[in-house]
């Protein structure tokens, strides 16, 4: 009954606001809550900002994403494109609570606040998030319920990134090698498939990790080769998923490929040309 309540509300809230441009910007801002977005904030992130800020922020998101599916899994709530299709600009088959959006709003802009002091920036975060939650009822996606739920696990996930993983920085490299088998055995109730892809593609960040730090790499300077480390990655990291749709029998070494090209391989090797001093 209560969800017939909120489908009325997006209905007459459409009805409201509906208009050619603004179907258009909201469908293009779907493009906001795909995975190749976050990939791409997580390398601007790692390798224009700073690498520590970049590991954190691919972890907190990793696990924001397997928690997602998880509790979508568990409640089994259908989207309101689902009931009523009129109301879809755009639809999924999986299941709407929590959204995963308002997840990832809630981490985006936490992460902004934690990690950087300019205010201009919050400001910033908070629109980008609010635009985010608010555009996937618009869409029909998600009821607002979905959104209420995503924003509550995406304040746990936030304090978690902000209180518990500090306790693991001492024994990062332990924590490193735990996780692909805490993703992998939490990911198994959901997909043997999934549970693969975060084993293999999360050791492989752990490997790059460990090299990273045996073999000592200089850190670069130069925004100019930071940048070009930025294309180098995102190109890698691109052919890589090329690879695992050509030759789907090797994909636990393309997934294990994605996690070590984006820790350590990609930005090393572009690294090798230029000075270490750079």
């Amino acid at each position: 009954m209560f969800l017939d309540v909120q489908l009325q509300w997006i209905r007459s809230m459409q009805h409201l606001l509906r208009t050619p441009w603004l179907d258009a910007f909201f469908k293009a801002w779907n493009y906001v809550d795909s995975s190749f977005f976050s990939i791409i904030v997580i390398v601007l992130v790692w390798y224009l900002w700073d690498r520590q800020k970049g590991i954190r922020f691919l972890y907190v998101l990793l696990f924001s994403l397997t928690c997602n599916k998880l509790l979508k899994a568990l409640f089994h709530d259908p989207r309101p494109c689902q009931i009523d299709p009129s109301v879809g600009l755009i639809c999924s088959s999986s299941y709407g609570l929590p959204s995963g959006a308002a997840q990832s709003a809630v981490i985006y802009f936490g992460f902004v606040c934690l990690e950087c002091k300019r205010p201009l920036y919050r400001y910033l975060a908070l629109v980008f998030a609010l635009i985010l939650c608010f555009s996937r009822v618009y869409l029909g996606m998600h009821y607002p319920t979905d959104i209420l739920g995503g924003l509550i696990v995406g304040a746990i996930l936030l304090l978690i990134y902000s209180k518990v993983f500090p306790l693991f920085y001492k024994n990062w490299k332990l924590a490193a090698f735990i996780f692909p088998f805490v993703l992998f055995w939490v990911g198994s109730s959901i997909s043997v498939t999934w549970a693969s892809y975060l084993l293999f593609s999360t050791l492989g960040l752990a490997v790059g990790l460990l090299s990273y730090d045996k073999l000592k790499v200089h850190p670069v300077k130069s925004l100019k080769t930071r940048g070009m480390q930025v294309v180098a990655v995102i190109a890698g990291l691109c052919l890589l998923q090329a690879a695992k749709h050509s030759i789907p029998s090797l994909k636990p070494l393309w997934n294990f490929g994605v996690g070590y090209w984006l820790s350590f391989l990609g930005g090393w090797l572009f690294t090798q040309r230029g000075s270490p001093k750079s």
